[in-house]
């Protein structure tokens, strides 16, 4: 049963992103394979399929799936996307996508707006949270089994397209005509200053803007006095080489290394240090878990290597292979692995894989065999053993491991709690709660709110109440007090993303989250 309460966060977005050099052209023709007898051999395979195969075929779809098939045999982050999956694929990696720029759920069969992004196109035409969507330009959404994919489907689209929306308003109907635009998609999650001197920037992807956004966001914390900076990089899976590159060098001095990349095919690549770091001087702490990938490897490797901040947390997840974009005459994409990234020290951090090796279920491993419990000295005696500049030993091979080790944290979990986190209780009951109460919450900002509101026993009653009414959620007496100060901050957390956004989580959790904690007493116990 403790796999099923702690494990699950560690599987989150650790693939669907890599980190990838940027501006890769069209795959031009030097690059294909033009030999005839190899290109007519598979032709031939594919005739003869569709000529004498039982059922019928879609060629197309063989070949598609002879280039999957190809890719997936030569490593694990290799990979082919189609066509029509580019975009949608792509979009985290830009930035942005073209959209009606809400949040929302579907509840009982419905579309519920919970949060519009301000300036958004739904902001300028007067949406509201809490609004009802029943109908996307004349076509009906509500009570007809509606899916999420249905809904980006109807309200994603070309910035500049109009959508006709029909909608209910406290029991009223309306109609709202939408102009499309270019919707954000931050690649930082939350930006705080905490205790005194102590700036928090969580990082959840390396888009094509993540440069700009964090200096943006470092910079605003400088001016409010912060001299310390917690970066979280937990669950980050990665993303664009050169934003990680902008990150890190945020951080080091001119002409410390930064990276270095080379492959059989791609010469040695050293990138250094520019002179406009933004906190050079300043003492950093990352956050790392095994779902830190990549990109993210990148950021914490160099500043481990550069002896320039202290890693804490957990090993990370050990993707240390690079893919190299290339797009094909029919708009689909080959990511192809290109070359291998090597931190400053000369450390290789990716983790083996081949046949034989279950590439992906070495999260599950980790937790079985007890790593991420206790810190097992053995582990590291059959790594290769490099030495940062002032002679701290670091390790090679499967991942970052931290300077500072912190076990995951199972505490207040229990049976009860789970069935809860992993339903749509505390979701459901929120928004409800909040569709009833939002005129009643006059907090200034989520800070005043992380700050004042406690959740009260009555409302506690109700939710427990509510999870077993409609959800068969039995409260268990002895877990239900077990958990219950868990149980209250998820229930403060889910109203606080609700009346303000997702970065609220981070803030409101932060006193159950035992990594920051650690990172807080590292601070404090190293004063200058």
């Amino acid at each position: 049963m403790k796999i099923y309460i702690v494990l699950t966060p560690l599987l989150i977005a650790i693939c669907s992103a890599s980190a990838y050099y940027i501006g890769a052209g069209e795959f031009m023709s030097k690059h294909q394979t033009n030999q005839r007898e190899e290109v007519s051999k598979l032709n031939h395979v594919i005739d003869i399929i569709e000529s004498r195969y039982v059922d019928s075929v879609d060629r197309e779809n063989l070949i598609e799936l002879s280039i999957k098939n190809m890719l997936s045999e030569l490593d694990p982050h290799s990979a082919y996307i189609s066509a029509v999956n580019t975009e949608s694929e792509n979009e985290r990696l830009q930035g942005h996508f073209g959209g009606v720029g809400i949040r929302f759920i579907v509840l009982r069969d419905t579309l519920m707006v919970t949060n519009i992004i301000n300036g958004g196109p739904s902001d300028r035409a007067g949406l509201l949270a809490s609004d009802r969507i029943i109908a996307v330009d004349d076509s009906t959404i509500a009570g007809v089994g509606l899916a999420i994919e249905d809904v980006h489907s109807k309200l994603k689209g070309e910035s500049g397209t109009p959508v006709h929306l029909k909608i209910i308003r406290k029991g009223k109907e309306k109609e709202i005509d939408i102009i499309r635009g270019q919707i954000p998609l931050p690649s930082i999650n939350a930006t705080y200053k905490l205790s005194n001197n102590i700036g928090y920037i969580k990082v959840d992807n390396f888009s094509d803007k993540t440069g700009v956004e964090f200096a943006q966001a470092l910079g605003n914390l400088k001016r409010k006095g912060v001299t310390k900076l917690i970066l979280d990089l937990r669950y980050n899976g990665g993303g664009y080489m050169h934003t990680a590159v902008s990150v890190a060098d945020e951080f080091l001095k001119d002409g410390q290394l930064i990276v270095y990349t080379k492959g059989l095919h791609q010469e040695k690549k050293e990138t250094w240090a520019s002179a406009y770091g933004n906190f050079e001087e300043n003492d950093v702490v990352v956050l790392i878990n095994s779902s830190s990938a990549s990109a993210s490897e990148i950021v914490s490797g160099a500043l481990q290597d550069n002896d320039r901040a202290t890693i804490i947390g957990r090993r990370s997840f050990g993707k240390g292979l690079v893919q190299q974009p290339m797009t094909l005459e029919d708009g689909s994409e080959m990511r192809l692995t290109v070359s291998r990234y090597y931190t400053p020290t000369g450390r290789c951090i990716q983790k083996a894989y081949g046949e034989g090796i279950d590439y992906y279920s070495d999260l599950m491993e980790r937790y079985e065999n007890g790593e991420l419990q206790v810190l097992d000295s053995s582990h590291f005696d059959n790594l290769e053993q490099f030495k940062t500049p002032k002679g701290k030993i670091v390790y090679g091979g499967g991942g970052i491991m931290p300077d500072l080790f912190v076990p995951i944290d199972t505490s207040g979990s229990s049976l009860y709690y789970s069935s809860l986190v992993y339903s749509s209780a505390f979701r459901d009951f929120c928004f409800d709660y909040i569709d009833k109460k939002r005129n009643d919450f006059n907090y200034k900002d989520v800070e005043d709110f992380n700050t004042n509101y406690m959740v009260s026993q009555e409302l506690l009653d109700d939710f427990t109440s509510y999870a077993e009414k409609k959800l068969s959620i039995i409260k268990i007496e002895n877990e239900y007090q077990h958990s219950k100060a868990r149980i209250k901050n998820q229930l403060k957390s889910e109203i606080g993303t609700y009346l303000y956004d997702v970065s609220a989580r981070s803030l409101i959790n932060m006193p159950f989250d035992k990594d920051v904690q650690e990172a807080l007493n590292f601070f404090n116990n190293n004063k200058e």
